[in-house]
């Protein structure tokens, strides 16, 4: 039974090493997980029992579950981005008129904004490293301050946003003692709203205040920004998203009409045209909605590669091993159970720092066997993993966060010089969910 933990251990190591050296690829993790499938065929005992136990989990509802909630994910984020919401924002932030300490704090909550409605904290941190950052630095804001609030806005929107990865994987992949049935998006997500509420405001309190100390006065010198203000429009089909999601409308049907609100504002504005969504040259299809499908292909097959290597381990009864160890000293107690959930969130968010969407895919099983085993019920689950793992990789200098940004804002050209420490401390709000989802594993909490 050992030879089961075989190619799943070959493929946490090198994502670990990958995530130390900076060179996390997922294209190269996809690689490297079915090289590990192939060589575990090679040492299993009974190659057709383990090839029909790798097709039974790559095909499994939880892969596929995620994997189409992925795909529409895509396509909405893609239409959102072609609508240029991120210029409406930065045109609303150039209107206000702000400087200074002002404008952290704005970064924190347009960076949030903007990873809300699309998802994506990665996109979030692109998006911003090349917009609002410079615009800060015009108005004297502390440039690791500003970076700071850039990350923070990113883990904002990935730790709540309905359609985050973060969100979709940490339901998906938690089930129900009875019957199997995984949690619901939508619940999971009003679940966690209270402590990302509470950290969201702390990190706008300790934003102000830092931002008092070490924001500088350079008078007038805003950068001019395009009048590009229709965008923020389709901020419209992102509260619908969120409004239909949290009142236990099916997630995928939350998304439908995300997209076409999304769709029928961007045409009726004219931020884009048909052509924009889908068009047709040289033979070839292309187009914001067909480059969004294809843009979360690697990332879906990865999420199934993983799935495939956990399946080994839980039908070899490995899981339930590991989970006994674990279960030592916690006897019954789900507080202390919850605690052990929370350290291992923890630990893979620390050693899988280059991409937080790969540690949740690697330890969601195993918070979901032990979760189960001490009734937790998965909503409670989700909320650990979905906010615990947003902590570590947004602020760890070798994360993949940290040196996303730190890219971007090479990329500008412009004098600022920052180093991946610089941002340790100033991202506020990963600091503030990390002390409150610990609070939470103390507080007993009723479910339904």
């Amino acid at each position: 039974m050992t030879k089961n933990f075989i190619p799943f251990s070959l493929f946490i190591t090198a994502a670990i090493g990958l995530s130390f050296c900076g060179a996390a690829n997922i294209d190269l993790l996809i690689g490297i997980g079915i090289t590990a499938i192939i060589f575990g065929a090679l040492l299993a005992h009974n190659s057709s029992t383990y090839w029909k136990t790798i097709f039974e989990y790559f095909g499994s509802r939880t892969a596929m579950t995620a994997t189409l909630l992925w795909l529409m994910v895509g396509v909405y984020g893609n239409i959102l981005k072609e609508g240029h919401m991120v210029e409406g924002l930065v045109w609303a932030t150039d209107s206000l008129n702000i400087s200074g300490t002002g404008f952290t704090l704005v970064t924190f909550l347009f960076s949030g904004l903007f990873a809300i409605s699309t998802g994506s904290g990665f996109g979030t941190i692109s998006a911003m490293s090349l917009t609002l950052f410079p615009a800060g630095i015009a108005v004297g804001t502390h440039p690791a301050l500003l970076g700071g609030a850039i990350l923070s806005g990113a883990a904002l929107g990935d730790s709540i946003a309905p359609v985050s990865d973060t969100a979709i994987i940490a339901a998906t992949t938690q089930e129900f003692q009875d019957d199997g049935r995984v949690a619901d998006v939508g619940g999971t997500v009003r679940h966690r709203l209270p402590i990302v509420l509470v950290s969201a405001g702390i990190a706008i309190v300790m934003f102000l205040a830092a931002g008092a100390f070490l924001s500088e006065s350079v008078g007038t010198n805003r950068q001019s920004i395009e009048d590009d203000y229709k965008g923020l429009a389709l901020l419209l089909s992102t509260f619908a998203v969120m409004v239909l999601a949290l009142r236990k409308v099916h997630i995928f049907v939350s998304l439908l009409i995300g997209i076409i609100t999304a769709i029928v504002i961007g045409l009726g504005l004219h931020l884009f045209s048909w052509s924009t969504l889908v068009c047709v040259e040289d033979s070839k299809v292309g187009g914001a909605i067909v480059e969004g499908i294809g843009g979360m292909a690697s990332i879906c097959l990865l999420l199934m590669v993983v799935v495939a290597l956990t399946g080994l381990i839980l039908r070899s009864g490995g899981m339930e091993r590991i989970i006994s160890k674990l279960n030592v000293g916690v006897g019954h107690s789900q507080r202390r159970a919850e605690l052990v959930i929370f350290t291992m969130v923890a630990w893979a968010g620390i050693l899988i720092a280059a991409v937080n969407t790969i540690a949740n895919i690697c330890i969601a099983p195993f918070v979901n066997s032990m979760g189960k085993q001490h009734g937790i019920h998965p909503y409670r689950r989700a909320t650990i993993l979905a906010t615990v793992i947003c902590t570590f990789p947004f602020i760890l200098p070798y994360g993949g966060c940290l040196l996303l940004l730190l890219k971007g804002i090479e990329a500008l050209g412009t004098n600022v010089t920052l180093r991946a420490t610089d941002m340790f401390f100033t991202a506020f709000y990963p600091w503030a969910l990390l002390v409150c989802s610990l609070i939470t594993c103390f507080i007993k909490h009723k479910q339904k």
